[in-house]
């Protein structure tokens, strides 16, 4: 057990859902990068998609963060230590 916590097969799914998190803030990069102008070059087009993303990205990291640290207090020892 690390920290405190016994592990629990609810651990093995932490990798994925980690994964999960990365991949679903890259669909939205490449999403604003998909509605800007192709005219423009590269630099500008990514400065602008990141520009527009990063608010849905600290958003939706916000968001993950509050559930994570929410279910802290779960009274479930395996939710409480994922």
């Amino acid at each position: 057990s690390w920290f405190g916590f016994a592990y629990t097969p609810v651990h093995s799914v932490l990798p994925f859902v980690i994964l999960g998190l990365g991949v679903d803030d890259s669909f939205v990069i490449v999403n604003a990068l998909d509605q800007t102008s192709r005219s423009k070059p590269i630099p500008e087009r990514m400065s602008h998609a990141l520009g527009h993303a990063a608010t849905s990205i600290s958003v939706t990291s916000l968001t993950d963060f509050v559930a994570f640290a929410i279910s802290t207090s779960s009274s479930l020892p395996a939710l409480a230590s994922f």
